[in-house]
């Protein structure tokens, strides 16, 4: 009976191929979670520039509120 395949022979297959897909997705979404948590950090500086850029606006409009004209 060599030449026979039995079920069980083949569903140990089919979960082998369905754990090697299962993980290269987990693959595939760590790269792309790394993407993107490299972007978070170079948008995070971006930011920070922006906030500190708005802060020093609003001293500024508050000192041009205190002269009078």
């Amino acid at each position: 009976m060599i030449g026979s395949i039995s079920p069980e022979q083949v569903m140990l297959v089919l979960f082998g191929l369905v754990i090697i897909f299962l993980l290269f997705v987990v693959k595939l979404m760590h790269t792309r979670i790394s993407q993107l948590l490299r972007e978070m950090d170079s948008l995070d500086g971006k930011v920070n520039v922006t906030s500190s850029e708005i802060e020093m606006l609003t001293r500024n409009v508050e000192e041009f509120k205190k002269i009078k004209f």
